[in-house]
């Protein structure tokens, strides 16, 4: 890790087949170190919470967007286990708005930290390398 890509280095996201998936990506682990780098600055004592809400709407914003985008391709073009990866972004979606909520309510860092930090880049990587890997094999007979 690095002060720039304290979460996720872009040349740990794995490529995958689709341009426009690994684009998507990129733009999504790019948020997520900004946010981390947020929160390195809140552990130290300068907890600027205003920019943390913003960067974690950003975030969100993001996320329902690429899911969408996803769950769209995936329907269009017949991808055979559709339901259980639009499963597994609903679940992932809802997960990342719990924390969302929770930060609103009560600003807790480290539980922040411990979800940016450690559970989203292995949800991240895990689901990127199964079921995104999977998928954009399938989409790349369609689409670029």
């Amino acid at each position: 890790m690095t002060d720039k890509h304290p979460v996720l280095p872009p040349e740990d996201i794995p490529a995958i087949a689709v341009g426009s998936m690994n684009d998507t990506h990129h733009e999504e682990v790019a948020l997520v170190n900004a946010l981390g780098a947020l929160l390195l600055q809140a552990v130290d004592g300068n907890v600027d919470t205003p920019a943390i809400d913003a960067a974690l709407d950003q975030w969100v914003a993001h996320t329902e967007a690429h899911f969408a985008r996803e769950n769209s391709m995936m329907q269009e073009y017949g991808f055979p286990p559709y339901a259980v990866h639009a499963q597994e972004h609903s679940s992932a979606l809802a997960g990342l708005k719990d924390i969302q909520r929770q930060w609103k309510e009560n600003q807790d860092v480290e539980q922040l930290v411990g979800y940016v930090f450690n559970s989203w880049p292995q949800w991240f990587q895990m689901h990127v390398n199964s079921m995104d890997n999977v998928t954009a094999r399938f989409l790349s007979n369609f689409v670029d």
